[in-house]
């Protein structure tokens, strides 16, 4: 009787120890999908290494892993264990099956299961994390959906929304209009440190903004106008994707092509090297007399081969990017204008070949390059320039170090 006992002692043991791994399997949070490795499943579509965009860059190479949401919500232990998570009822039992940190919908095994799993966007980006849909139909909504958690519009205090809902969202100690992140142009709910009253509705909140960040006033007393202040609100919508106020032509149009208050010259950016139509020695006056169009490649040749930092920006010459990323600029042996982005050469030698090379697709001159680097095309869930990477799982719109484009910010 004594040997039975104890094997039935072990037999308890063992079948407690399994209960108590599927509790605290529920309770941990997965591997999740920081530094844009992540886990996942090997041959996911994920992978964060690979690609990127240093040193000339490639269009190749996301920056998300596996799935999204590590752990398991487990159901009181019953999490029946598998190899794979690809079953109907695996994928939708709120477990994670296979143990790899990814539960239903979020683990790669479950897809091609429409009926529980329908394939949608990539629910990454600002737009996609506030339009109130589960635009990837992993069964989370907006903010509550892992790909969103870094987004601005889930965290900090720099939407209206989060202006104005009581709650100190960044933590800073500060609460809606008392926190200066609210106090911007595109603000509306705020003025100064206190709410306006009586409080606009959310419905008004589109046209308020639009007017703040177009009546052509520096609202905030911050020294910037308009979309030059604006630009920087995944709300202000009339400023996302507008022409760079940048090259010969758009510094001597008459225009103010980035909307920021600022007309050609007068703009910082018509300083840059490579720039002819605007006097260096007289910040915000054009080149008197004005140069003709046909004389611009020779002029501008001439100011990125003189060794000298025209623009003071601590670059020189072709190691400027307004001289090797200059579309009439012939001396830098770049890889910077339509035709030498579709001739398949290595024309800047670094390795990367016309619409391969960031010099090619992330350039505003260039358009022969299939991109995904405009807030639009960040925010639209498509693979626009077809590396197998959609909005903010794309180097070219969150790239590892750098600038992310507003929709991933």
């Amino acid at each position: 009787m004594k040997p039975l006992s104890m094997a039935l002692m072990g037999i308890g043991l063992i079948a407690l120890a399994a209960m108590g791994a599927c509790r605290a399997e529920s309770g941990d949070g997965g591997a999740g999908n920081a530094a844009g490795v992540g886990g996942g499943n090997v041959g996911g579509a994920g992978g964060g290494v690979g690609g990127g965009n240093t040193g000339g860059g490639n269009t190749g190479g996301g920056n998300t892993g596996g799935g999204n949401t590590g752990g398991s919500s487990g159901d009181g232990g019953n999490c029946p264990s598998m190899a794979k998570e690809d079953t109907d009822l695996a994928c939708d039992d709120g477990c994670d099956n296979d143990g790899d940190g990814f539960t239903d919908c979020d683990d790669f095994d479950c897809e091609g299961k429409p009926a529980i799993c329908p394939a949608g966007p990539a629910e990454s980006s600002n737009a996609m994390c506030m339009n109130g849909t589960d635009d990837d139909g992993d069964k989370k909504v907006d903010c509550d959906d892992f790909d969103c958690k870094d987004r601005l519009v889930c965290k900090g205090e720099k939407t209206n929304a989060a202006c104005s809902d009581g709650k100190d969202n960044d933590t800073d100690g500060k609460t809606d209009c008392a926190d200066t992140d609210c106090q911007q142009e595109f603000i509306v709910v705020c003025n100064g440190s206190s709410p306006v009253s009586p409080l606009p509705a959310k419905a008004n909140w589109p046209a308020l903004i639009k007017t703040a960040c177009s009546d052509g006033k520096d609202n905030n007393s911050n020294g910037k106008i308009d979309c030059g202040d604006c630009r920087g609100s995944i709300e202000a919508t009339d400023c996302h994707d507008l022409p760079y106020e940048a090259g010969n032509k758009a510094c001597s149009d008459g225009v103010d092509n980035d909307k920021d208050g600022k007309i050609d010259c007068a703009d910082d950016a018509c300083l840059d090297e490579g720039i002819v139509v605007c006097d260096k020695t007289k910040p915000g006056q054009p080149v008197s007399p004005l140069p003709t169009e046909s004389q611009w490649p020779a002029l501008a040749d001439a100011e990125c081969k003189d060794g000298k930092d025209n623009d003071t920006n601590t670059f020189v010459d072709c190691k400027d990017f307004g001289c090797s990323k200059s579309p009439i600029v012939t001396v830098c042996n770049s890889e910077a204008n339509d035709v030498t982005c579709k001739d398949g050469k290595d024309n800047d030698g670094n390795g990367k070949t016309d619409c391969d090379d960031f010099s090619c697709s992330q350039n505003a001159f260039v358009t022969v390059c299939k991109t995904e680097k405009t807030y639009a095309e960040c925010s639209d869930g498509k693979d626009n320039d077809n590396n197998g990477y959609a909005d903010c799982a794309d180097f070219s719109c969150n790239p590892a170090t750098g600038t992310k484009n507003l929709a991933c910010q």
